[in-house]
């Protein structure tokens, strides 16, 4: 399962919850469920912006119950992804994923994925020590064969 949001307050007196999305389409999901296992249907109710929006989730019917879950994570089933255009992943699928530096046999493997709120970024590993590319076109071109690094931005996070 993967993490789809987590709460950040109660909003109002009936029960909505303030979440701060990991997916830029939490409306494709009918489903969330938390760290045992247990699913819930929620929908959607306002977004606020910059990731940040309002659920409903069934079972939270007042402010109390809302506050209480203040704090925690709800994940989603990988198969309930929506489908992905080609060129286009889920950062999830990148974990562990090898990279080559493009015109080497340099090789180097995805250990995460992060987003600190200025853009998507992968934690490289090689020979033992990370680094943080941004995940752009420019430093990650598309490529038929193998998933590539150019070499310059290899270099100026490698030094």
């Amino acid at each position: 399962m993967t993490q789809i949001l987590r709460i950040t307050g109660a909003f109002g007196i009936r029960g909505a919850v303030r979440v701060w999305s990991f997916s830029e389409n939490l409306c494709a999901y009918k489903e969330i469920f938390d760290k045992n296992g247990n699913g819930f249907a929620f929908h959607v109710l306002k977004f606020l912006g910059n990731g940040r929006v309002v659920v409903v989730i069934d079972g939270v019917c007042d402010r109390n119950a809302a506050e209480s879950l203040k704090g925690e994570i709800f994940y989603v089933k990988k198969s309930d992804f929506p489908e992905i255009r080609k060129n286009e992943f889920y950062l999830c699928d990148l974990i562990g994923k090898d990279v080559f530096v493009a015109d080497s046999d340099v090789r180097c493997s995805v250990v995460s994925a992060e987003n600190y709120g200025a853009g998507d970024l992968l934690e490289l590993s090689h020979e033992g020590t990370t680094f943080l590319v941004p995940f752009t076109r420019e430093n990650f071109p598309d490529s038929e064969d193998k998933f590539l690094i150019t070499r310059e931005a290899f270099r100026g996070f490698k030094n």
